[in-house]
């Protein structure tokens, strides 16, 4: 796996500016991306964060040999950009329906229920 630090990435990200690879979501949940190479092919770009690190992996040959390549550099871009909007767009939770309210037991004396989200509570 390739440490993503930003004193390893600038000649990668100054390739990826002259290159201009195209960046396909393969999937957001596994951040998985196809880039395509300097020669049009195509290689598979994965993040993932360990212990607080950032980590790349990637199917070329640097990548195979732990070396960051321009891949990665423009894979990171638009994983941020996904993982970002998918934070923003995650969907909120209702909060819980509590309902109290008067009922009479099977003797006929008057009992307080509590209900939460349509269950006795």
């Amino acid at each position: 796996m390739i440490k993503l630090e930003p004193a390893t990435m600038t000649k990668a990200i100054e390739r990826a500016r002259r290159v201009r690879p195209r960046v396909r979501v393969i999937s957001a949940d596994e951040r998985a991306y196809s880039v395509t190479g300097s020669k049009g092919d195509a290689y598979t770009v994965r993040f993932a964060v360990a212990n607080g690190l950032k980590l790349a992996e990637c199917s070329c040959k640097a990548g195979e040999r732990d070396q960051m390549c321009f891949h990665v550099a423009a894979a990171a871009q638009v994983n941020v950009m996904v993982q970002s909007q998918r934070r923003a767009s995650a969907p909120v939770s209702p909060a819980p329906r509590i309902v109290r309210r008067v009922e009479r037991a099977h003797n006929g004396a008057k009992v307080v229920a509590v209900y939460c989200d349509g269950w006795a509570i």
